[in-house]
């Protein structure tokens, strides 16, 4: 039996723009938008991962229980690690985010752990952007309520602040095109911060760019 289509919560505000589309972990995600800019990377690009599956777990022996998976998890809070297919944030004192990379099966395994006191799974449909390319910094500077510049993408840091008004997780990451920055947020708000971002990138030179595009820079 097949598993039903996930939705993106971004797909209402990406349909006008999608040129093509593809189906990423169940999701129906944008391939190519129409007026993609060709130097958005060499600029400052916005990407959509919400595709990524994700879930949450909190409580006191949450560290504990993904320990027992085989887990790693950072040693303090605002800080995130990265395991053999997944990444591992850890939000608070006991609050945790773990999402699978393509392909990614630990997920599925925190979900299936066996009801246990102090172990909470969550979970999460958040909308997920990744922010590229060497004004990225910039975008941020326009609309971040944090100094963004100062998280150490070879440290693991992360960030709980807002953009235009929309709480946000972020994450600097370093990848062999540089670092990039990737933003959890509820996806209610997804659609208009979605939208903000692009037209500040826009404003740049740069834009949003599809899979095709976001496969270059993220593993």
């Amino acid at each position: 039996m097949s598993l039903p289509a996930r939705t993106s919560p971004l797909s209402d505000a990406q349909a006008a723009h999608a040129a093509r589309w593809i189906d990423l972990e169940g999701m129906r995600s944008v391939a190519v938008f129409e007026r993609e800019p060709a130097a958005a990377l060499d600029i400052v690009a916005i990407g959509d991962l919400s595709y990524r599956r994700r879930v949450g777990v909190k409580g006191p022996s949450a560290a504990a229980a993904l320990a027992g998976l085989g887990l790693a998890t950072p040693a303090k809070p605002n800080s995130w690690c990265r395991t053999e297919d997944a990444i591992v944030a850890r939000l608070g004192i006991t609050e945790y985010l773990i999402e699978d990379s393509a392909g990614g099966e630990t997920v599925a395994k925190v979900l299936a752990l066996p009801a246990a006191a102090g172990v909470y799974p969550v979970p999460r449909f958040d909308a997920e952007l990744v922010v590229a390319g060497p004004q990225a910094v910039d975008l941020f500077r326009q609309t971040c309520a944090v100094d963004i510049s100062t998280l150490d993408a070879a440290g693991g840091a992360l960030a709980l602040t807002s953009m235009v008004g929309v709480g946000v997780t972020v994450a600097a990451v370093m990848t062999p095109a540089g670092v990039t920055y990737r933003i959890w947020c509820d996806g209610t708000y997804g659609g208009y911060l979605w939208e903000t971002l692009c037209e500040v990138a826009e404003d740049m030179g740069g834009g949003a760019i599809g899979y095709e595009a976001v496969a270059r820079v993220v593993r």
